[in-house]
């Protein structure tokens, strides 16, 4: 990563897309670009819309579609500062798009892989056992460069049930025994049983390469009663800016003294929930606004289906973050 305060930065998403609404590609792309990103997206399937209506219609994305695409970026000589994969379908989709990403660190170094295992949630796995085995083979390939997994992704990619900081911890612990190539983790979403009112996000960086040391740390965020399709892919497209942000602004060396608040990942983690909560608690907001135009009594708990991206836009200009990180021990 470069110290030039005005680089524009350029990203290779891979992803799925929408044409109406807002997951994969088509959550992630405004808000980088609004951040001062140049995106360039490369769509694992292309959809109506996503599943959570009930029905949508469209096509998939097949491994020599998705290969014959990056051979056409590669022929007219694009360059990218971080590849971003997200949703992928099928066993031989995402070894296609693993031999893409290999291929993009093996030619350029300093290209950043930030990878989000997309396998399930909510405690439904939805990708066969042989994409969670293709799963662990690319993490520890030596090219990942920052894993995004939530609770039950986190929990099948190591073995450990998530049931409290401990357990959370254990399961950090045990992923970097697994994965020990992989410098940056953070643990998206975790919910305890215990604690419905909060959710928290963890993450552990890398401190010191000759001792493979990393420093855990993680937050505590106010949950809001309703679910929101596409939360996950803003978050780790906002996460992937914030990431080379606080990092590209770090001076000196990461070590053991080095305060938890000013750890890049830690900064760059508490940008992102800030700014996701705002657009969260906006999206709310206009649901609200919508049952009481149409009469209707606020349910206990709300499925929104698409987030109000345009209207946040100011959101993602945030620099810094409200939320107290934490260390485990």
């Amino acid at each position: 990563m470069t110290k030039e305060s005005n680089r524009i930065h350029r990203l290779l998403s891979v992803q799925s897309h929408v044409v109406h609404g807002y997951v994969g590609n088509s959550a992630a792309t405004f808000p980088l670009q609004y951040r001062g990103w140049d995106v360039d997206a490369l769509n694992t399937v292309q959809f109506s819309n996503h599943p959570g209506y009930g029905t949508f219609k469209g096509t998939r994305s097949s491994a020599d579609d998705l290969k014959e695409i990056y051979q056409g970026l590669n022929e007219i000589g694009t360059s990218y500062d971080a590849v971003l994969t997200g949703y992928i379908p099928g066993d031989e989709g995402l070894k296609a798009v693993g031999e893409i990403c290999k291929d993009l660190v093996r030619n350029d170094h300093h290209v950043k892989w930030i990878l989000d295992p997309v396998l399930g949630d909510n405690g439904k796995i939805y990708v066969s056992e042989g994409n969670i085995e293709m799963y662990k083979q690319l993490l520890q390939s030596g090219y990942v460069s920052l894993v995004t997994p939530n609770q039950l992704e986190l929990e099948v990619l190591t073995g450990v049930q998530v049931k409290d900081l401990k357990s959370l911890e254990e399961a950090i612990t045990k992923f970097h025994e697994l994965y020990d190539t992989i410098e940056n983790l953070v643990v998206t979403s975790v919910q305890f049983d215990d604690d419905k009112t909060h959710l928290y996000s963890a993450g552990s960086t890398k401190i010191n390469e000759a001792t493979i040391t990393h420093k855990t740390f993680h937050f505590k965020v106010p949950t809001i009663n309703a679910s929101f399709s596409g939360s996950g892919d803003l978050f780790s497209g906002l996460l992937t800016s914030a990431f080379f942000k606080y990092y590209d602004r770090f001076e000196g060396s990461l070590t053991n003294s080095t305060p938890i608040e000013n750890l890049p990942l830690v900064q760059a983690l508490n940008e992102v929930l800030t700014i996701v909560e705002k657009v969260l608690l906006l999206t709310f907001e206009y649901q609200v606004e919508l049952y009481k135009q149409r009469g209707e009594p606020l349910p206990d708990f709300v499925k929104i289906n698409d987030l109000k991206l345009v209207q946040s836009r100011d959101f993602f200009l945030q620099d810094l973050g409200k939320f107290e990180p934490k260390s485990f021990n």
